[in-house]
């Protein structure tokens, strides 16, 4: 199991550690795997990629301290969240369990957030940048440099906890030293006293903006958005401003979100259960649809 591996951690995290909250989901996956097992169906931690629909793989990570199951096939990982917002199941409500998650300072994924605010006074708009492997390849410096021309002064930049001391000194050469925030700051504490936030589409940030009725808006190469992290649920966030908190507890209430939860679901098994039982139908209606080349000897 590798969502709490030490040595896989390290890689990924280096010196962080996960927030406590996320302990819980050690049974998730524990369960999970071994379903997987059982179906003769591939799992993998915290990757993205884009096999045919009949897919091999299913991917989990953490998302917003829920755990998240999606195929890595981009046609049927988008279908899950209209699928699920489409199902006639009882409604759990999740929106008040992720503001909950901020008022008691649980949002963060990481341990040890700094809250030191006295030197960084709060502001209406705040970006919210992913580590520094994703800030190059998905983050429209276009996009930046207008939102910078439009807010001025009024606008923090957040680097992300794993960001290197090279692209926060170029983003103060880009924006000024006095709009970039520390990178080990509480991002939530500047996130609730803002009204305008900027995120991208493969951070959880975004559903915690829109759970609080922040104006939400993307910040990432469009090419790019569809293999990110959380692009099927964050994607229509962005589209269901309006009426967020019934969008976010119709979709993840239902088993075919993939959003699975002990703190909320009543009986977290029978929603996994469910869950591979609606995805792996899905998955049955495109075998032989698309052939792989064997591979070359």
């Amino acid at each position: 199991m590798e969502m709490f591996n030490r040595r896989e951690l390290d890689k990924r995290i280096g010196h962080l550690k996960k927030n406590k909250k996320l302990e819980s989901l050690e049974q998730v996956e524990g369960y999970f795997i071994r379903r997987c097992t059982e179906a003769g169906i591939e799992f993998s931690y915290d990757v993205m990629a884009d096999e045919m629909p009949y897919f091999k793989t299913l991917a989990y990570t953490e998302f917003a301290t829920n755990f998240y199951l999606q195929p890595l096939n981009t046609k049927l990982r988008y279908a899950q969240m209209i699928d699920a917002y489409a199902d006639d199941c009882e409604i759990v409500d999740y929106s008040s369990y992720l503001i909950e998650n901020i008022m008691s300072k649980n949002a963060n994924k990481y341990q040890d957030r700094n809250s030191k605010f006295d030197e960084y006074e709060p502001k209406d708009n705040i970006v919210i940048l992913p580590g520094s492997n994703k800030v190059k390849s998905n983050i429209c410096l276009n996009r930046l440099k207008f939102l910078a021309n439009k807010h001025g002064n009024n606008m923090y930049f957040k680097p992300h906890p794993i960001t290197t001391h090279q692209i926060i000194g170029e983003l103060k050469d880009f924006f000024g030293d006095q709009n970039i925030l520390p990178r080990d700051i509480d991002m939530y504490y500047y996130l609730q006293k803002a009204n305008n936030v900027y995120t991208t589409h493969i951070s959880e940030s975004m559903i915690y903006a829109a759970v609080l009725g922040k104006k939400i808006e993307p910040i990432d190469v469009w090419n790019n958005i569809q293999m990110g992290s959380f692009y099927c649920i964050n994607n229509h966030l962005l589209d269901n401003q309006h009426d967020i908190k019934n969008y976010i507890n119709k979709c993840f209430s239902s088993p075919k979100s993939g959003i699975i939860n002990p703190a909320v679901d009543k009986n977290w098994k029978e929603k996994i259960d469910k869950y591979l039982q609606y995805i792996l139908k899905k998955r049955e209606m495109y075998k032989d649809w698309f052939i792989a080349e064997p591979k070359k000897k």
